[in-house]
């Protein structure tokens, strides 16, 4: 299993972060992408990754730290997170995007805009894919990721799986973490050959069914092979732990529920999954298997 995305750096594992990491990897557990979400919680990130061996980070200023402060970062800021990113065990730049929930006027969101698109250029000039966060924006994140995908070819790009350059073009790419878009949206998306889609707990819930069956129907309809298991821990405890603080090692349950929709076996459900997520965010395969 790979958890493409938690926040062990958050004030939630202070008293036992080390023990949630073992019982990951004494279960199973494959590989960790800590996810920041500025520039303390990105340090955070970067200082787990470089303690703990298959622990690696991403780096970045979520939308809320635009919509909330009416700000964007200075641009000591912006440089201050370009070398947090050259790090050896920094993998992707993220979590970025829109959040529309709060954040509803005009220049709250012509700001998180800018925010996004300043990341994305930082993306692009380290060959880094990217993590977004999204929540009530699908329209304009499809305008702005379908605008760059259209520009944003490079030479090429180092396959650090396997230690060989590719010779085949490579975009900017990105996985619409914890995904909770309609069908019209993920038709959308999946159009283009550089989104990923990863799930979260919140596909265990039955209740409401409604919101459930959606999910399903979401899943059933994106190809195994663009999908990621994706833990949000501390949040988003799967049905089976639900009221209780999430973990990484949870997302067996989400590969779980994955397999059931898919219909298929658990262990396809996950094998698949790491694969994915060993290609997105370029992981050496000889280590994490």
């Amino acid at each position: 299993m790979i958890d493409t995305h938690a926040h062990l750096d958050f004030p939630e594992f202070d008293k036992d972060r080390d023990e949630v990491i073992t019982r990951f990897f004494s279960q199973g557990g494959k590989a960790i992408i800590n996810i920041g979400i500025n520039l303390e919680r990105s340090r955070k990130s970067v200082e787990i990754a470089e303690k703990h061996k298959n622990i690696y980070a991403a780096v970045g200023f979520h939308p809320n730290e635009a919509g909330e402060n009416n700000r964007i970062p200075s641009e000591n800021e912006f440089q201050e997170l370009k070398k947090l990113a050259r790090h050896k065990n920094v993998r992707a730049i993220g979590e970025i995007g829109l959040d529309y929930f709060y954040s509803k006027s005009d220049e709250q969101i012509k700001l998180q805009k800018e925010l996004f698109e300043k990341q994305i250029d930082i993306a692009k000039e380290l060959s880094l894919p990217i993590v977004i966060h999204c929540r009530d924006a699908w329209n304009d994140l499809y305008e702005i990721i379908s605008g760059f995908y259209q520009s944003s070819a490079f030479p090429f790009r180092p396959d650090v799986a396997s230690g060989r350059n590719s010779s085949k073009p490579s975009f900017t790419n990105f996985v619409l973490h914890c995904y909770s878009g309609g069908r019209e949206d993920t038709e959308k998306f999946l159009k283009l050959p550089n989104v990923w889609f990863s799930f979260s707990g919140n596909i265990t819930y039955p209740k409401p069914a409604e919101k459930a069956e959606k999910l399903a129907e979401i899943i059933r309809l994106i190809p195994i092979e663009r999908i990621m298991l994706d833990s949000d821990s501390p949040f988003l405890a799967p049905q089976e732990m639900r009221g209780k603080r999430n973990e990484p090692i949870f997302v067996k349950y989400i590969a779980k529920r994955i397999a059931e929709i898919k219909n298929i076996k658990p262990e396809e459900a996950e094998e698949q999954t790491d694969s994915n997520a060993i290609e997105f965010f370029t992981l050496n395969k000889e280590k994490v298997d």
